[in-house]
């Protein structure tokens, strides 16, 4: 009889989500196992564009530096509309300190993901093909397929990280809404030995669209749609003469392509699950969203999915919140995936545009694209920094009115800002939350005996009823803080970032959630306020 092997969390996939998410359970200690069928990371370009928000994601979890030294910062794009004089949609607009898009093929990401996964002590459990899934009061069991002996797994959790194809969702007939879109896109990864880019260009006109993505190597990716070979019978397979054909079509000085390193047809499809969340199996990236790959949008929703939910199971399994906590995953990243779905296939549409609502469409982007509010609106969208959870029920019944207007309130994005913490670590917010997962920061101003008792009263009832789960800091303006203990450091907010761009004031107090998020931003100097106000949070 083959025993079952047991453990909290089951990762099905290791895709980039699937990555994602085993280094965000290894970071916290959390017992996982994470089960892929292929034998190694993909040696395929797919996708290739990381986020402005994404980076930021790896930022907290600490592998962003592998990712800076083998990307490409895309400063922005070449936008041919139509004509041959482009217009320019910057990047530097992002506020925030990875103001491009990073271009690197999924292969390279995978790699570093599984890198720094080996790094922390963690692994993929390689070639299991997973043949059913079945639901349980308590969990999930996982039946898979491993060198030809049928392996039996149980979790108190299961991650669908398995794609758009996902045999979780099959198993558990969980209905993928949505539509085919009808076009068929051709890609290849090519030498252009007559370009030299630093900026991706993109070509749109009537006979279709291509755009060039310059890689680090100088290759580029070749993306785009041939109107003359819409509604033809599918297939996957592209030759470089049928790229070269398309390109030669669609563009009025052609450019010449050669050495391919991969080369496809591909259709595209909207889809989205109804609730990103069944029972105990939560689905992340391609099993719970799709859509075109205007914007270089999709790998970056399924990172950033499973950035959002790591923390939370980790806090679930150790005891500090409820099993509800987790519903909180469906309810912030769904409206996020819903958006970017109607977006991209909306994009799609205004870029199938012909002959005078073509020319419309081109008059008017090109206008548009002349105006710095237009360019820094375009940036934003783009970067996943807006991407915030600020409408969700959990996060209103979070909400002080007592704050300023300017204040930063729950579920807002938290940017990397100064400050000075002991003259030499710490000059920002980000390595505080990657080194102590929630950071708490109560704003004294000055020295303030009474603030700095109810800060160390509070921090007394934190480690009482959530032991080790949150570091709290003093922040003054300046000047000497007297304290009677050590264990509550003080950070000088001399950038004035805090008070300025968050709206901190004294007495406030902001705690920030493991993803870079604000849990709480609240004006209270009664301990007990602020305590409730942390187990509303985890509730």
């Amino acid at each position: 009889m083959t025993s079952v092997i047991e453990t909290d969390v089951l990762i099905i996939g290791a895709g980039p989500a699937g990555l994602m998410a085993a280094n965000e359970l290894q970071k916290r200690d959390v017992d996982y196992l994470c089960l892929e069928k292929r034998t190694g990371p993909s040696e395929l370009s797919k996708a290739l564009g990381i986020q402005a928000r994404t980076l930021e994601m790896f930022e907290l979890l600490g592998v962003h530096q592998s990712f800076l030294r083998r990307g490409y910062p895309g400063p922005g794009s070449k936008l041919h509309l139509g004509g041959e004089n482009p217009s320019l949609v910057e990047l530097y607009h992002i506020e925030s300190r990875y103001p491009y898009l990073l271009i690197i093929p999924q292969s390279e990401t995978e790699k570093i993901l599984e890198e720094h996964l080996s790094a922390l002590g963690g692994e993929v459990s390689r070639k299991h093909e997973v043949v059913e899934v079945i639901e349980a009061d308590r969990g999930v069991y996982v039946n898979a397929m491993h060198d030809g002996e049928l392996k039996k797994y149980f979790a108190k959790y299961l991650l669908a990280c398995d794609g758009a194809h996902s045999k979780v969702r099959q198993d558990l007939d969980v209905t993928f809404e949505g539509e085919d879109e009808g076009y068929t896109f051709f890609l290849g990864d090519v030498d252009v030995p007559s370009l030299n880019e630093i900026y991706i260009n993109m070509h749109l006109n009537d006979r279709g669209a291509v755009a060039f993505f310059p890689y680090k190597d100088g290759s580029y990716r070749v993306v785009g749609l041939d109107r003359a070979k819409q509604g033809l019978p599918h297939k996957d397979e592209l030759t470089l003469d049928e790229l070269q054909e398309s390109l030669n079509t669609i563009l009025s000085e052609p450019y010449q392509v050669k050495n391919p390193k991969w080369l496809s047809y591909f259709g595209t499809a909207h889809r989205q699950v109804p609730n990103y969340r069944k029972g105990r199996v939560f689905f992340i990236g391609d099993a719970a969203h799709i859509h075109n790959p205007i914007g270089g949008q999709g790998m970056n929703l399924g990172l950033e999915d499973a950035a959002n939910l790591g923390w939370k199971l980790d806090a679930v399994l150790k005891g500090h919140a409820n099993d509800s906590f987790l519903d909180s995953y469906h309810f912030e990243r769904s409206p996020i995936g819903m958006d970017v779905l109607k977006e991209t296939a909306r994009m799609l549409k205004i870029i199938d545009l012909q002959g005078a609502q073509g020319k419309v469409r081109n008059w008017t982007g090109k206008a548009a694209l002349t105006q710095d509010w237009v360019q820094k609106k375009i940036a934003h969208h783009l970067s996943h920094i807006y991407n915030e959870y600020e409408d969700t029920s959990r996060n209103k019944e979070l909400l002080d009115s007592s704050l300023s207007k300017e204040a930063i309130q729950s579920g807002k994005r938290v940017p990397d800002h100064l400050l000075f913490f002991d003259g030499t670590n710490d000059k920002s917010v980000y390595p505080l939350i990657r080194r102590h997962g929630y950071i708490c920061f109560i704003y004294i101003d000055a020295q303030d005996d009474a603030l700095i008792n109810h800060a160390y009263t509070f921090s007394r009832m934190a480690r009482e009823n959530y032991p080790d789960l949150l570091k709290i800091f003093l922040v003054a303006k300046g000047g000497t803080v007297l304290t009677k203990g050590k264990e509550l450091p003080i950070i000088y907010d001399v950038h004035r970032h805090l008070e300025k761009k968050l709206g901190m004031e004294k007495g406030s107090t902001l705690l920030i959630r493991p993803d870079g998020h604000v849990a709480f931003h609240a004006m209270s100097s009664e301990p007990e306020q602020t305590m409730t106000k942390l187990k509303r949070f985890l509730s």
